[in-house]
C-alpha cells in the first residue's frame, strides 16, 4: 500500500512538472508587449523624420507650372512663378558706419563688353566691411530691402533705397530725401501672400500718396518687384488700370526663381515686349521652389553661365541683381551663395568679374 501511495505522489508530480512547461508566465508577455510598443514609435518618428527631410527645406510655393515650380525643360515656360526666398526683408543695419577705408578701391576689369549692370542685394547679416570685396567694372547697383544704406560708404556704387511696405514708410518718409539717391524701388512683392500682399487697388492709392512725390525730387523710380507667377503679371495688370496713369515709373523690377536658364530669357522677354519698358530684376537664382531636387553644382553653373552674358548683352534690362552675395541664403539652394566670410566664393568671383 505504501508503495502504490508513493507512485501516486511521483505521478502527480511528473504531470505538474509538465504542465508548467506549457504556459507562458503573465511577466514574460507583457515584456514581449512592451518591447513592440518601443518598436512601433520608432518606425513612426522615422517616416516623420524622412517627410521633414523630403518637404523641410523649401516650402512648395503657390505655382502651377513649369516655371519656378520644377522646370527642367528650355521650352518656352507659362509664366507662373513663386515668392521671394525667406530671407529678402531687411532691417535698419546694425552697422551704418564703415570700417573700410575711405578711398574707393580701383575696380577690376573683366574683359566683358557693354556698361555695368550688376546690382548687389544686401542685407544687415552681411559685414558691411566686406562691400568692398564685391566691387568691378560690371558692378553699378547695390540695395538693401530697405531705405537704409548698408554704410556711409558705398564706394560709387548706384544706391536703391527701397519702401519695402508700409512697415517702412518712417525711414523712407526721414532718410528718401532730394539728394541722398537717385533711384528708387517701391513695394516688394506686393502679390505674393507671404511678403508684402497688397491689393492693387490699394497699391494704387499707396502709390500716388507715398511714393509718386519722388518723382519730383530727383529719383528715377523702379516699379514694383512682383515675382514671376502667372499671379505678378494679373496684379500688375490691375496696378496699372487702378492707377488710371497716376503712377508713374521708368523700369518693370521683376523677381525670378527657377531652375531653367531659358525661363529667365523668356520671361523677361515676355515682360519687356507686353509693357515695353526697359528691366530690372531685382532678385533671381537657380532655385526650385516646386519641392523637388534642387539643381547641382554643375546645373548652377550652367544657369549662370548661360544667364549672365545674355543680361549683359540686352540693351533693355538695365540692372540686375543675383540672389546670393548674402552670408545667409535663408531657404534657397546654397549652391548660389556668392559671398562667405566677406570673400567671393567662385561662383561670386565669376558674376563679379567674369570672363562672360
Amino acid at each position: 500500500m505504501a508503495a502504490f501511495k508513493m507512485l501516486n505522489l511521483m505521478a502527480i508530480a511528473t504531470l505538474a512538472m509538465f504542465a508548467s512547461t506549457l504556459s507562458t508566465p503573465v511577466d514574460a508577455l507583457s515584456a514581449g508587449h512592451q518591447h513592440l510598443n518601443r518598436q512601433v514609435p520608432h518606425l513612426h518618428e522615422a517616416i516623420a523624420k524622412k517627410k521633414r527631410g523630403s518637404n523641410g527645406r523649401c516650402k512648395p510655393r503657390s505655382s502651377t507650372s513649369s516655371l519656378v515650380v520644377v522646370s527642367t525643360s528650355v521650352a518656352v515656360p507659362v509664366i507662373t512663378t513663386s515668392a521671394a526666398p525667406a530671407k529678402t526683408t531687411s532691417v535698419k543695419p546694425t552697422t551704418t558706419k564703415s570700417s573700410t577705408p575711405a578711398s574707393t578701391p580701383t575696380k577690376t576689369s573683366s574683359g566683358s563688353s557693354g556698361s555695368a549692370k550688376i546690382g548687389i542685394s544686401w542685407n544687415s547679416e552681411n559685414n558691411a566691411a566686406s562691400l568692398v570685396n564685391v566691387l568691378s567694372d560690371n558692378v553699378a547697383y547695390l540695395y538693401s530691402w530697405s531705405p537704409w544704406k548698408p554704410q556711409d560708404n558705398i564706394f560709387g556704387l548706384k544706391f536703391a533705397p527701397m519702401l519695402w511696405g508700409p512697415k517702412q514708410q518712417s525711414d523712407w518718409n526721414k532718410l528718401v530725401v532730394p539728394g541722398y539717391a537717385n533711384l528708387a524701388i517701391a513695394l516688394n512683392e506686393p502679390d505674393e501672400p507671404t511678403q508684402l500682399n497688397m491689393d492693387p487697388g490699394d497699391a494704387a492709392a499707396y502709390w500716388k500718396s507715398q511714393v509718386q512725390s519722388k518723382a519730383g525730387e530727383g529719383y528715377e523710380l523702379w516699379g514694383p518687384a512682383v515675382t514671376s507667377s502667372t499671379r505678378g503679371e494679373t496684379w500688375m495688370d490691375n496696378f496699372l488700370a487702378a492707377c488710371n496713369g497716376g503712377c508713374t515709373f521708368t523700369h518693370n523690377a521683376l523677381h525670378f526663381y527657377d531652375t531653367d536658364p531659358q525661363a529667365l530669357i523668356t520671361y523677361v522677354q515676355h515682360w519687356h515686349n507686353k509693357y515695353g519698358k526697359p528691366i530690372v530684376l531685382t532678385e533671381f537664382a537657380c532655385q526650385n521652389f516646386g519641392g523637388g531636387a534642387q539643381a547641382d553644382s554643375g546645373q548652377v553653373w550652367a544657369f549662370y553661365k548661360t544667364v549672365i552674358p545674355w543680361l549683359m548683352s540686352q540693351d533693355y534690362v538695365t540692372a540686375f541683381f543675383p540672389f546670393g552675395f548674402l552670408e545667409d541664403m535663408g531657404n534657397v539652394n546654397p549652391l548660389n551663395q556668392m559671398l562667405k566670410g566677406g570673400q567671393l566664393t567662385d561662383l561670386g568671383n565669376y558674376i563679379v568679374h567674369g570672363p562672360y
